[in-house]
């Protein structure tokens, strides 16, 4: 009967080993919470991410893809705060080992060297030219909310940083509001 336990908890391990190996370097499983992706994905999906392009092939991301990231330590910079020779989000130095941390769905709009407009009349432009977001409910890409001003709405996006916004505009803390987030705060990659 000892040995049939042993055996269990040896294979009970194992199985842990193995998921934790896969949800780390392969397959990320999460569902979905808030509306900042909507309609393209809604709350309560069940979504599969590419851990792997995150860690190993960060290079590879580009605008249009979905993205998992590290929430940001600050959600909005003012007028006050804001620094246009430093237009990274700004993260915590302290390291977080919780697997259950807040993480976000934004999708990729901008990368490295690109131009990122949002004018007056709430369009976006990437490097001059005008977009068209069939993703987007409209073509609504506010540059203010709350009574709060965007500072992140004319920038060139630095190396190692993409440009990231929920696809809902109106129900997204992003890029707009944080700036560009580097590439090692992409968690994942929607397949």
């Amino acid at each position: 009967m000892k040995k049939v336990i042993l055996k269990t908890l040896i294979y009970v391990f194992i199985l842990i080993g193995i998921y934790l190996l896969v949800i780390s370097f392969a397959v990320y499983p999460c569902i979905t919470k808030g509306m900042s992706m909507y309609p393209t994905i809604g709350p309560n999906e069940i979504i599969l991410t590419n851990r792997w392009k995150a860690i190993i092939n960060k290079e590879s991301i580009k605008r249009g893809d979905i993205v998992i990231i590290e929430e940001p330590s600050l959600f909005y910079i003012s007028s006050e705060e804001y620094d246009e020779n430093n237009v990274v989000a700004h993260y915590s130095n302290k390291i977080n080992l919780n697997p259950f941390r807040t993480r976000w769905l934004k999708r990729v709009i901008g990368i490295a060297g690109d131009h990122i407009q949002i004018t007056e009349d709430e369009e976006l432009y990437i490097n001059g030219i005008k977009q068209d977001e069939g993703y987007v409910d409209g073509n609504y890409t506010n540059i203010t909310e709350y009574g709060m001003e965007y500072m992140y709405i004319d920038l060139i996006v630095p190396e190692n940083t993409v440009y990231v916004m929920g696809d809902n505009r109106t129900e997204s803390a992003d890029s707009r509001s944080f700036g560009c987030v580097p590439l090692n705060k992409v968690y994942s990659v929607l397949f």
